[in-house]
Order: structure tokens, then sequence, then C-alpha cells
């Protein structure tokens, strides 16, 4: 199995904020995982979380949908997002499925 998900934090420029970074397998095996570290970092005292997707190699349905409702769990507690890396697995994925644009992945 791949790298699991965790929280870690990331200073920026002035502004603390939390980084989850995505594992290497982020299919339905880690789904729920991925999303405690999202619903985690949105309880969190950070105003910023910044997503990993560095070292995504594998994805499937269940884990972008669990990145999905982690996304809304952070929106819903008013944090900024942002992402710091994607693969072209991940966004190959997301694409595939019309979940990058509403992932808001980088180009």
């Amino acid at each position: 199995m791949g790298r699991q998900n965790k929280v870690t934090r990331t200073p920026r420029s002035g502004e603390s904020g939390k980084t989850v970074k995505l594992g290497q397998d982020l299919r339905i095996a880690t789904a729920a995982a991925t999303f405690n570290a999202l619903r985690d970092a949105s309880r969190a005292k950070e105003p910023r979380v910044t997503l990993d997707g560095g070292q995504v190699e594998k994805a499937d349905a269940a884990g972008l949908q669990a990145v999905l409702a982690g996304r809304g769990a952070l929106a819903s507690a008013g944090k900024k997002v942002a992402w710091s890396g994607c693969t072209p697995q991940l966004r190959s994925a997301a694409e595939l499925l019309g979940l990058a644009e509403a992932l808001e992945l980088p180009r």
C-alpha cells in the first residue's frame, strides 16, 4: 500500500498553514483516511491548507470524491485552499471523471 495521508505544518510567508500530503495511492482503500486528514485540517486553527498531490501515482473515483468532500469541509470552515503539487496521473484521473475543475487542480 502507498504512503498514508498526513497533515504537517507548513509556514508560508508570515501566514501559518497546514499541508495535507496525499499518498501515492489515492483510491478506495485510502479514501476514508484522505477525507479524515482534510476534515482534521478544517478543524485546525491555521487559516490556510495546502494540498500536496505531488506523489499521487494512482487515483480512482472514491479517492477523488474524498478529496472533493474534504475540500467542501475546508471551504465550510472558511479555510483558504491551495495546491502545491499535482502529478499527471492525478490530473488525468480527475479530468477523466470530470472533477479537475471542481477540485481546482493547478495547471
